[in-house]
């Protein structure tokens, strides 16, 4: 599923695609709001399997006011309960057992004369995160999931499945950014060169406690010539091997990461030249595997270029009068 909006507007509502799926459904105004502006009496009861489903699958977004094609019905009355959007926010997370850590109500209205979102009405979004805390039971004291884009009863295959899932940490590569400023280095002969020091922190966003974590850093073989393997040696905090265009470098945690803790994982310089300028302004990019106990490894990268310290020594290299250029 995309990232969620920070906000949803008529415009995006028309947009979407008109098919519900496994991460997104369609409800008309009536599933919740009856014609006399009372709330439909099995609004509750139905909102909880939606809200489970989503939960405890891969997260999704339940529209109320679309029909099941998306298009806009009209709206639900704002005026539900004193106020719909702030109800529905109190009625959504304790719609579940255990109740949701996090959800997001998005209120949208008519943005223009003639907009099919009536006066005085809504369309409401409801957005539903996968949940660390999964399985949710629901109000009929059963378990749902999202399968083939309807909100099914789990059975006990897809609950294990849940339960393994919520089983492992979950750590993630929470900071990776230079520290300090960089090197800049004209005395060697074969040019000018500038070394940059990178700090990586991992976090455990789970709820599990990390036992084993290792991270390795892949770097980009012109990035780690010989100098900056060097300053990353004496360090003395990684191994590094080299892989086909990579130098590798790896790190083993000394110590458990607990849940929520995010902790100092290493550091490793990198250096900049002539002979790679050309590489890191065309998105050259520093990638890493995360291992935690026997969770699934999270990979990801960032380009060398998004981060301003290195933005500054590249313009300063190119104000340089470089000659044929060093590998450090």
């Amino acid at each position: 599923m995309d990232g969620p909006p920070s906000t949803w507007t008529e415009a995006l509502l028309r947009a979407l695609a008109p098919h519900e799926h496994d991460f997104q459904e369609f409800k008309g105004s009536a599933w919740l709001a009856n014609e006399d502006g009372t709330v439909n009496s099995e609004f509750a009861h139905n909102l909880s399997k939606q809200v489970g489903a989503f939960a405890n699958g891969a997260g999704g977004r339940l529209f109320l006011g679309l029909d099941d094609r998306g298009v806009i019905d009209g709206g639900v009355p704002r005026n539900l309960r004193s106020g719909c959007r702030a109800w529905l926010e109190d009625l959504v997370p304790n719609a579940v057992e255990p109740p949701l850590r996090s959800c997001n109500v998005f209120e949208v209205v008519g943005e223009r004369p003639g907009s099919p979102i009536r006066p005085g009405r809504a369309v409401y979004v409801l957005d539903v995160p996968a949940s660390e805390q999964a399985p949710h039971q629901s109000r009929d004291n059963r378990y749902y999931l999202r399968i083939a884009g309807k909100s099914r009863p789990m059975g006990h295959v897809h609950v294990q499945d849940v339960l393994r899932r919520t089983s492992h940490p979950r750590v993630l590569l929470s900071r990776l950014a230079p520290y300090g400023t960089a090197e800049l280095d004209t005395s060697d002969p074969r040019g000018p060169r500038a070394f940059v020091q990178l700090r990586a922190h991992v976090g455990n966003q789970g709820r599990v406690l990390a036992k084993h974590v290792g991270l390795e850093v892949l770097v980009p073989r012109p990035f780690a010539g010989t100098d900056a393997r060097r300053r990353t040696r004496e360090l003395g905090e990684t191994i590094d091997s080299q892989k086909p265009g990579q130098v590798a470098y790896f790190r083993y945690h000394p110590v458990p990461v607990f849940p929520t803790q995010e902790v100092y994982a290493t550091t490793l310089w990198v250096s900049f030249h002539r002979n790679n300028l050309a590489l890191a302004r065309a998105g050259a990019a520093v990638g890493w595997v995360l291992y935690a106990d026997d969770a699934e490894p999270v990979r990801g990268n960032r380009e060398l270029r998004s981060f301003q310290v290195v933005q500054r020594a590249l313009a300063w290299l190119a104000e340089q009068g470089l000659g044929e250029g060093g590998n450090g």
